[in-house]
């Protein structure tokens, strides 16, 4: 498709975002499944389940499934990111969106609704190891900075729609009503352009050009071209096979940070409460606020504060911001341990507390909005050089998916054989490792260019504040 693009002006910064926002419908499908069990569970427990009831030993395998998909499916993927490129990768992403919402809703038995979980796993892969990459890659570091947390909004409004339509629909019509987002992404998708650095990578440099002016809507890009040029040229001449992530000091450290954040966010609760905090709210002791609405609220205030804190990370940077999540976190966490522990273990009358751990876990979620939740995705796009991106990403997303299984593994289990504090309790304990681990060792990326990230990298020492 032809486009028309301006002869002169300044850069306009609207395509972009459009191109941001494109892209975000797709994270917003894949945030919509991931948190599909959260509504869903509760309804598959009963008696009148669609499938026949389940035990919650069953239903655990509806988070375990998809990060176990995520790792074997990760190796084709980053492949193909090398070789393909992002945009025809992220184009795929709607085709298991759209089947797994199927499958779903005509699901007969257990087994079905198994396979659809594992089938969200292969879009889950391609939206952690595409859009990230992609969106960084395209944007200058104003609008990343400033846009480049849309890719985590997005996933956070998805779990915030399915957990409200979940909530006064059956699984079924909700099922139908998800496949509509990712018919729609795959129109918008068609408008966007290939990332300027896979084409400079793969020698179409005059195709980079046409997708540069496109993104800066001019004509005149040539300062910013000659840059990208030399820089991906530099880094393509830089060690490029999978072992030199590891021989590289720079790659090593840009790696350790990576798969660091992966894990911090995971092993902070983010998924394990995602997909539990509706169990969680049915056994709290006050029932004049429904489980549903308790879970709804929660999202909304994860979904508002990750949108609202765009501007406080922008401003102060990713590893301030990161750190004081993760201590917000543990202290919201830490609430609300202390609550069940005395609800638990003393006796006491909390009838007229019950709201309580609401409020607490509405806080958590306002901390995790402000760091551990978008950020480790968006840094993922801007730590890498282009030569060993896609391998980064492979190892980054297996991390990721090894974290994913046992973190909320971790929670069904200490759910369903401790007392609640002691889930709150293990949680509060890793938010404060992951805020060790942030002020340490994360380096500020802030405003910065790929090129200038990778120079930070090779001067700084690993873990060094």
């Amino acid at each position: 498709m032809e486009r028309v693009i301006p002869k002169s002006g300044r850069t306009k910064i609207f395509v972009q975002i459009y191109a941001i926002m494109a892209v975000s419908v797709g994270s917003f499908s894949t945030g919509a499944q991931f948190a599909w069990p959260s509504p869903s569970v509760p309804q598959l427990l009963l008696n009148t389940s669609y499938i026949g009831r389940i035990t919650m030993e069953q239903a655990s395998y509806f988070s375990i499934l998809p990060p176990i998909v995520v790792i074997i499916s990760s190796f084709f993927i980053g492949n193909a990111m090398r070789f393909i490129g992002r945009e025809y990768i992220m184009g795929f992403l709607a085709v298991p969106h759209v089947v797994h919402w199927i499958v779903i809703a005509n699901a007969t038995n257990l087994i079905t609704v198994y396979v659809a979980r594992a089938i969200s796993g292969v879009s889950d892969a391609i939206c952690y190891s595409t859009i990230a990459v992609y969106v960084g890659e395209i944007t200058t570091p104003h609008v990343r900075g400033t846009w480049g947390n849309s890719m985590m909004c997005a996933i956070l409004l998805g779990h915030l729609s399915v957990a409200a339509v979940g909530a006064y629909q059956d699984i079924v019509t909700t099922a139908y009503i998800f496949t509509v987002p990712p018919l729609l992404y795959a129109l918008l998708i068609i408008f966007i352009p290939e990332s300027p650095y896979f084409l400079i990578m793969t020698g179409r440099n005059e195709e980079a050009k046409i997708a540069l002016q496109w993104l800066r809507w001019q004509q005149n890009v040539d300062d910013e071209y000659l840059v990208l040029v030399k820089n991906v040229q530099e880094q393509v001449m830089a060690p490029g096979q999978f072992g030199d992530l590891f021989r590289d000091a720079v790659n090593r450290k840009a790696l350790l940070v990576n798969v660091g954040l992966r894990i911090c966010q995971q092993f902070s609760g983010f998924s394990a409460f995602v997909i539990y905090v509706q169990i969680i709210f049915e056994l709290a002791t006050d029932k004049s606020v429904s489980a549903e609405m308790s879970t709804v609220i929660v999202y909304s205030v994860l979904f508002l504060l990750s949108v609202l804190a765009t501007s406080a990370i922008t401003r102060c940077g990713r590893r301030t911001m990161l750190t004081i999540s993760s201590v917000g976190c543990s202290g919201s966490l830490l609430a609300n341990a202390v609550y069940f522990y005395i609800a638990d273990e003393t006796g006491a009358n909390l009838s007229q507390l019950g709201w309580l751990p609401l409020l607490f876990m509405a806080s958590y979620m306002a901390f995790l909005a402000t760091g551990l939740s978008p950020l480790p995705s968006l840094m993922t796009g801007e730590l890498f050089a282009t030569s060993i991106k896609s391998h980064a990403m492979f190892v980054s997303t297996i991390a990721r998916g090894v974290a994913l299984i046992i973190a909320p593994k971790i929670l069904q289990l200490l759910i369903g054989h401790l007392p609640m504090y002691f889930s709150f309790t293990f949680f509060t304990l890793s938010c404060l490792a992951s805020a060790i681990f942030c002020y340490r060792c994360v380096p500020e990326t802030k405003g910065k260019t790929l090129q200038e990230i990778q120079d930070i990298l090779r001067k700084k020492s690993f873990c060094q504040p």
